[in-house]
């Protein structure tokens, strides 16, 4: 059955709002540790929250896939598909870091056609659908409309393989004395609706999943930016580029 995009980015922003108010009531009591890496951390949270929009999603579109950043599986061919990150930026909250945010994204064949990222902290919902432009709290937002490196505010995310620190690193380097500031803030779908309602002018990332940024990347574009995206490393990570589509980021 064919989906309405506007009814899908209903069910988006409805199911993240909620996975959001649960990690309000969590973010003050202890967070069990699942896994601890070098760069990253897994909760018992994460698998909570991602369980929790799995049944929201699947009582309303039980025939939909659902792939999320604690498991799932690729939708086939034809088969909508949401694509799901419970908690980005689970370091930020795990350390008391306020800069986290839900993520829910809906897919066919691979192309965005809904998402939600919503900022419980802020109480700031990042909603799109394709064609029906991006909001924030139901307010339309669009990209800055700097077209100087100088004044630009570039924001770059840190994956966890030392390959994609030591590039993100280069671009430090050669952006460094290039722009007005450079950030590194550990959420890459709030970096993304940043980007989309002018905050930042650009977000580069190496390495990162597709549930981090499938919501974020359509947000960018329907606010009338520019998003690239290319195979990464290791396989099935991405490389991203998202900017307002005015600056001139030749190093990437």
């Amino acid at each position: 059955m064919s989906e309405k995009p506007q009814s899908l980015r209903q069910t988006a922003e409805r199911v993240a709002r909620k996975a959001g108010e649960s990690l309000r009531e969590a973010k003050n009591t202890a967070l069990q540790v699942d896994a601890a890496e070098q760069h990253d951390i897994k909760l018992e949270l994460d698998r909570r929250i991602q369980e929790q929009i799995r049944q929201e999603i699947l009582k309303v579109h039980p025939d939909h896939g659902f792939l999320g950043e604690e498991g799932g599986e690729m939708a086939r061919p034809g088969q909508y598909e949401w694509v799901v990150d419970p908690i980005d930026g689970t370091v930020n909250l795990f350390y008391g870091i306020p800069h986290y945010a839900v993520s829910v994204a809906c897919r066919l064949d691979g192309r965005t056609l809904a998402g939600a990222i919503y900022d419980s902290n802020r109480d700031e919902m990042f909603s799109t659908h394709a064609g029906g432009g991006s909001t924030c709290n139901g307010v339309p937002i669009h990209v800055a409309k700097r077209v100087d490196l100088k004044e630009a505010i570039l924001a770059l995310g840190f994956s966890k393989g030392k390959a994609t620190i030591r590039k993100c690193l280069e671009l430090y380097h050669h952006y460094g004395d290039r722009v007005r500031k450079l950030r590194a803030m550990g959420s890459a779908a709030l970096d993304l609706a940043y980007v989309a309602s002018g905050r930042l002018d650009a977000y580069i990332e190496q390495g990162v999943s597709i549930w981090d940024v499938a919501a974020g990347a359509l947000l960018v574009e329907e606010a009338g930016g520019h998003v690239r995206i290319s195979p990464g490393e290791p396989p099935g990570k991405i490389h991203l580029v998202a900017s307002n589509g005015r600056l001139p980021l030749e190093f990437v």
